[in-house]
């Protein structure tokens, strides 16, 4: 039995550039497609925090979080490592995470990437009050535009979002990690209202009607795009609170940095 008791940290507050956004409510503005994240995203300056709903009812959450100490290259190991296993997946956010099963457990594979990109994570998590039932399908970042990340120490986890209750497709979402001085800033995005039923015969009938501001704003409320975002600011604040030390035990290094 695995004991990753020394990384259960108790959770602290979303930082106060991500509280200060959710106060501000939501905005709107044109939200641009997912397919264009890296107009959003990978700019000289970081994005702003918060949250936009476009007039046609589609809406962006956005969060910046600085990870010191983390590298991207740990990111990448991170999201190949918690996806078999419950517990690991309930250190992200011990509050909000409840359950984790994977379509196809890769563990047995070196590259990091390849353990997760082409494979889907059924979750279970509290986003806000409501207890959400998602399957997470992640695809190379180069479908979504991001390109070049490589060459320069970057990496960036996508993913497209679907609702296991509601039997539809409904979000994406990019999490873009950059080295910085001290560790890696990352910058998350998740676009939600562009809706799939998962049945071709429902979309085909309904596609219009599932897409309309009315019905979008329905499906993704206010209030659920802003818990979203303090979810998001809770658990990669979490996240890089334990990640470097959580690594460099697995991998035999020198920790630098424990779990604080």
């Amino acid at each position: 039995m695995e004991d990753w008791s020394p990384y259960q940290l108790p959770l602290q507050a979303a930082s106060a550039a991500v509280q200060a956004a959710i106060r501000h409510g939501v905005q709107t503005r044109s939200v641009p497609p997912p397919a264009q994240a890296a107009a959003w995203l990978d700019t000289p300056e970081a994005p702003a925090n918060g949250v936009w709903r476009d007039p046609d009812g589609r809406v962006l959450v956005s969060c910046v979080t600085d990870l010191p100490g983390v590298t991207p290259a740990m990111v990448d190991w991170w999201f190949g490592w918690h996806l078999p296993e419950t517990a690991r997946y309930r250190l992200w956010h011990p509050r909000a995470h409840v359950k984790a099963v994977v379509q196809e457990d890769r563990s047995h594979l070196h590259d990091d990437r390849a353990r997760y990109i082409g494979n889907v994570s059924h979750v279970d998590e509290y986003i806000g009050r409501r207890l959400k039932k998602l399957s997470i399908a992640f695809v190379p970042p180069a479908s979504l535009g991001l390109q070049g990340l490589d060459a320069r120490g970057a990496t960036a986890i996508c993913a497209h979002t679907s609702d296991r209750i509601l039997h539809s497709e409904g979000g994406s979402l990019v999490h873009l990690v950059l080295p910085t001085p001290n560790g890696a800033q990352m910058r998350s995005a998740f676009w939600l209202g562009e809706i799939h039923h998962h049945l071709g015969a429902v979309q085909g009938l309904l596609g219009g009607l599932l897409n309309t501001a009315a019905v979008r704003r329905r499906v993704v409320s206010d209030r659920m795009a802003l818990d979203l975002l303090q979810h998001c600011g809770e658990e990669m604040q979490h996240l890089g609170r334990f990640l470097p030390a959580l690594y460099a035990q697995l991998h035999g290094e020198p920790q630098g940095r424990s779990a604080a």
